[in-house]
C-alpha cells in the first residue's frame, strides 16, 4: 500500500530522524505509564495478601486467647506432701555447695530424711468441688494443696485413684468454683489446633498450644489402658493431670506423659481421650472405683507373615496364646493359636488395642468376637466377666515410692516417660504384658 510519509523519509533522512525522535518522546511517558500502573497492581496485590495472611494470624490468634481465657479460671496447680520414705539430696550431683570432683566421678546421693514435695495440675469439673487430674500425681499424697488462679489456696482430698488410665479425682470444699467443659474427643482430628495449660516447674497457668499428632496411640508403656491422643503442645514436669483442650476451650484429654529421651519436652506428649476421662471419673464419683470387663485371654502381637501363616487375609490381628479355664472367652469357644481381628464391632491391630476395648466395655456385656481359626473367620459371642485387678479404691493410696518432685519413669518403651513418683515395677515389661489376661 501507497504511504506518503514511507515515501518522504526514505528520500529524506533528517525527516526521517526527526520523525524517530518525536516517536520516542511520546511512547517514553506512555511506556513509564504502564509500568507505574504494573507495579502498583503488584503492590497492591502483596498488600491484600499481606492483609489477608494477618487477618487470619490475628483469627488463630484471638481462638487461642479465647481457649485460654476460658479455661485458666478452672485449672489449679496441685501442690503434694507424703511424709513418708526420703528424697535425693540437692547437692549429690554437682548442685550449689557440692565438692569438686574429678571428671566422671559422682558422689553417692546423701538421703534426707522428711516430707517429699511435688507439684502437678488438675481442672475443676463440677461446682460442688471435684477435681481431675493424674493419678500419679496425688497416688502417694498425705496432704494436698490446691492453688487457684486468682491466688487462693484449698486443702483437697482424693475422692478415687484409677491406675490403670492414670486418672484420679479429688474433691475439695472451696466455693465460687468454676468448672470446666468436657468436649468430644472422638470428634477430634488430626491436625486440629489444641492447647495446654499447667504448671511446669511449678510456673503456674502456663499455656502451650500446638497439634494433634495422632490418635489411639496404645502399646505405648504407661498405663494398663491406653488409647493417648498424641500431641506436640510443650508439657513438662508439673504439666501432668492438666487440661488439653480444643480452640473452643473443652477438655478434650488431661495430660499424663511425654517421650523423652532427656527428660525434657521433646514434641511428644500424651493424653488421655476425655470419652475415656469422663467414663473413669463418673465411676470413681459414684462408687471409688472402676469396673472393667474380663475375658480371660493372653495376648501376643502377631506380624504379618505370621498372620498369613495362620489364615488371616487381611494380615491384622492379635494371637491368643493362652485361654484361662473358666473364663468367658473358653465359654465363648476361643481357643489358641485363634487370631482376634475384631471385638465388640471394632477392629484389633495391637495387644493394647484389645485391653483398651475391653477394658471400656462393663463386666456382664455380651460382646462379639471375630476371630480366624484354620483360614476361616469364626463370630463368637462372650459374656465378659470383671476384671479383678488395678481396683482403684476410694481414699487409697498406692505403693509408690515417694520423690521430692515428679521426676520421669522409664516405660516400656524406653523413650517414653511419665512425670510421675511411681517406681519401675508400675510398668511391666512389654513380653508380660502381651501375655497379661484381659
Amino acid at each position: 500500500m501507497w504511504n506518503p510519509i514511507s515515501l518522504h523519509t526514505a528520500r529524506n533522512p533528517k525527516l526521517a530522524a526527526l520523525l524517530a525522535a518525536c516517536m520516542v518522546t511520546t511512547a517514553t511517558p506512555l511506556l513509564a505509564a504502564g509500568a507505574s500502573h504494573d507495579a502498583n497492581e503488584v503492590t497492591g496485590h502483596s498488600s491484600a495478601e499481606h492483609a489477608g495472611s494477618r487477618r487470619k494470624a490475628d483469627d488463630l490468634s484471638r481462638a487461642f486467647r479465647g481457649a485460654a481465657k476460658d479455661l485458666a479460671p478452672s485449672v489449679v496447680t496441685i501442690n503434694t506432701i507424703s511424709k513418708t520414705g526420703s528424697k535425693p539430696g540437692s547437692n549429690a550431683q554437682g548442685g550449689p555447695g557440692a565438692p569438686m570432683l574429678p571428671p566422671g566421678f559422682r558422689m553417692p546421693a546423701p538421703q534426707q530424711r522428711g516430707p517429699a514435695r511435688g507439684t502437678g495440675t488438675g481442672v475443676v469439673i463440677s461446682r460442688d468441688g471435684y477435681i481431675v487430674t493424674a493419678n500419679h500425681v496425688v497416688a502417694d499424697a498425705d496432704e494436698i494443696e490446691l492453688v487457684f488462679r486468682d491466688g487462693r489456696t484449698a486443702k483437697a482430698t482424693v475422692a478415687g485413684l484409677d491406675p490403670g488410665t492414670d486418672i484420679a479425682v479429688l474433691r475439695t470444699e472451696a466455693s465460687g468454683l468454676e468448672p470446666a467443659a468436657f468436649g468430644s474427643s472422638d470428634e477430634l482430628e488430626i491436625g486440629e489446633w489444641v492447647v495446654a495449660i499447667g504448671a511446669p516447674f511449678g510456673l503456674e497457668q502456663t499455656v502451650t498450644a500446638g497439634i494433634v499428632s495422632a490418635k489411639g496411640r496404645s502399646d505405648v508403656g504407661l498405663a494398663t489402658f491406653e488409647s493417648y491422643i498424641q500431641t506436640d503442645a510443650a508439657i513438662n514436669p508439673g504439666n501432668s493431670g492438666g487440661p488439653l483442650a480444643n480452640l473452643d476451650g473443652e477438655i478434650i484429654g488431661i495430660n499424663s506423659a511425654i517421650s523423652s529421651r532427656g527428660g525434657g519436652n521433646d514434641g511428644i506428649g500424651f493424653a488421655v481421650p476425655s470419652k475415656v476421662v469422663q467414663r473413669v471419673v463418673d465411676s470413681l464419683i459414684a462408687n471409688g472405683r472402676v469396673a472393667r470387663g474380663f475375658l480371660g485371654i493372653g495376648v501376643q502381637p502377631a506380624d504379618g507373615e505370621m498372620l498369613a501363616g495362620l489364615g488371616a487375609e487381611e494380615e491384622k490381628g492379635v494371637l491368643v496364646n493362652r485361654v484361662e479355664h473358666g473364663s468367658p472367652a473358653e465359654r465363648a469357644g476361643l481357643e489358641p493359636g485363634d487370631v482376634i481381628t475384631a471385638i465388640a464391632g471394632r477392629a484389633v491391630r495391637t495387644p493394647g488395642e484389645l485391653v483398651a476395648t475391653i477394658g471400656e466395655i462393663a463386666p456382664g456385656s455380651e460382646i462379639d468376637v471375630r476371630a480366624i481359626r484354620d483360614g476361616r473367620e469364626r463370630k463368637l459371642q462372650a459374656v465378659l466377666a470383671e476384671r479383678e485387678d488395678d481396683h482403684a479404691r476410694r481414699g487409697s493410696r498406692s505403693a509408690r515410692s515417694p520423690r521430692r518432685t515428679p521426676r520421669p519413669r522409664e516405660s516400656r518403651r524406653k523413650t517414653a516417660r511419665s512425670w510421675s513418683s511411681a517406681s519401675p515395677k508400675a510398668a511391666p515389661p512389654r513380653a508380660q504384658a502381651s501375655r497379661r489376661a484381659m
